[in-house]
């Protein structure tokens, strides 16, 4: 049996975004770690105008992952990608192109001396497995993608849901997100053989929400365990030297990590920060660094920014750090802020305690499953709760001590192997699992960190 990835939208989000968000982060991270661990056993595959998959190399799919994270200079509105192809469509070019009002780009590259890429439909085998573990819900013809492919070869299909939450929770999205959304997620569900999740909350959103829309799933939602850490080329050389950026001192800021749009809740961070400017002298008050690319709906927050001159200097925004800087942020950061309203997972919050810094998060949705019992949490919606709980951590310096004391002699991340034993014990017990532990050591009933 083999294991075929699909990862198209890895090449879709390079082709239109300078940095990883949390979604192509995890899939570029087991990626990695599933081609070091069963390499034979995984194919990597993207959507081809045919309405198929094509298979891609391990180099390219690599090489993509490296542009998002690297220490390269990123154009300020896209990345180019690597790809099987010339000039990459759009999905409504890709709409026209499967209706057949348009016709394909010729191949290029390294298949440009075939006619067309090798394709799934030709090595694929009955019992395989096809995995999306990213966000595929760009293509608007997924569902008959998925359906042929699984009508014409005979494979399992499974993916990997990150959250609901253009569905459950629509006002945290631009007019027009939520419907393209649930055709693709409501089109997908029904030929899935196995749903995973990121996290039990994700899983229990997706039980709730498929049974109030009738939709039987094959099996109950399973959780994966999400690995945390930097584990790219790039980030491993630079990680532990890293400097911080020049206009920040190691234990003068706190951070947040997160693309800055509304769901975020950056705007309760820049309120708790006007709060303590007026309660405390301002030297006991340390600079707040948002670290993320600009987001959505949030016009009024960047006025406020510029209005207060970013608080006279104590509001830094990071755009777009690779991921050495990242890795500089964390560990040079007194502790860190996550107060999403609503969220999948939560990765900036197991990477802060995983560099041993606290993290003072929401208590919402999956945030306490990323966290458990290392975080402070606070509610999103309570500033002035949470305004206190970050003042009791600058004015308490033994508090923040205790919790970092915690952390380093209690708190064991997960690695991202974890997350791809994890998998191919999910979705390839037998066959993918033996080529993996061969290749490491493993005994094939080993229980692992982040079971």
């Amino acid at each position: 049996m083999k294991l075929w990835l699909d990862v198209d939208d890895l090449f879709y989000f390079a082709e239109r975004s300078a940095r990883p968000t949390g979604i192509q982060r995890l899939t570029g991270e087991v990626y990695t770690a599933l081609n070091s661990l069963a390499g034979d056993a995984i194919g990597f595959v993207r959507h081809d105008s045919e309405g198929g998959f094509a298979i891609v190399s391990w180099a390219e799919v690599a090489q993509t992952y490296e542009k998002l994270v690297g220490d390269s200079e990123p154009p300020a509105t896209a990345v180019r990608e690597t790809t099987t192809y010339e000039d990459r469509p759009s999905w409504l070019d890709r709409l026209a192109i499967a209706l057949g009002l348009r016709p394909a780009k010729p191949p290029s590259g390294e298949f440009r001396t075939v006619s067309l890429p090798p394709t799934l439909k030709q090595f694929a085998r009955p019992g395989d497995m096809l995995c999306a573990l990213g966000a595929p819900w760009h293509d608007p013809l997924y569902k008959e993608r998925v359906e042929r492919c699984k009508t014409e070869t005979g494979v399992r299909f499974s993916v990997l849901i990150h959250d609901l939450i253009p569905l459950i929770r629509p006002e945290f999205f631009e007019k027009g997100r939520a419907p393209h959304f649930e055709a693709v997620i409501g089109g997908i569900l029904p030929l899935t053989d196995q749903v995973l999740t990121n996290s039990r909350a994700t899983a229990a959103d997706v039980t709730k929400w498929s049974a109030e829309r009738g939709i039987a799933l094959k099996a109950a939602p399973e959780p994966l365990p999400i690995g945390t850490g930097f584990s790219s080329r790039r980030s491993a050389d630079q990680a532990g030297v890293g400097a911080l950026p020049s206009s920040l001192k190691e234990g003068d800021f706190v951070l947040f990590v997160s693309t800055i749009e509304v769901r975020k809740n950056h705007t309760q961070a820049f309120r708790i920060w006007c709060q303590l400017l007026r309660d405390l002298p301002e030297a006991q008050v340390p600079t707040l660094v948002f670290a993320g690319s600009w987001g959505w709906m949030v016009e009024d927050l960047r006025k406020a920014i510029e209005a207060t001159n970013h608080l006279n200097g104590k509001l830094q925004i990071i755009l777009s750090p690779d991921d050495a800087t990242l890795a500089s942020l964390y560990k040079g950061c007194r502790f860190s802020l996550y107060l999403s309203h609503y969220e999948g997972w939560g990765l900036p919050v197991s990477d802060s305690l995983a560099y041993g810094k606290p993290c003072v998060a929401s208590d919402r949705a999956s945030i306490p499953e990323a966290g458990g019992r290392f975080c402070v949490y606070v509610d999103p919606d309570n500033t002035t709760g949470a305004t206190g709980v970050v003042r009791s951590l600058l004015t308490d310096p033994a508090l923040l001590a205790r919790l970092e004391a915690d952390l380093k002699a209690e708190f064991v991340p997960t690695s991202w192997t974890d997350t791809a034993r994890s998998l191919l014990d999910l979705v390839s017990p037998r066959q993918c699992r033996a080529s993996a532990d061969s290749s490491t050591g493993h005994s094939a009933g080993q229980k692992y960190a982040g079971d």
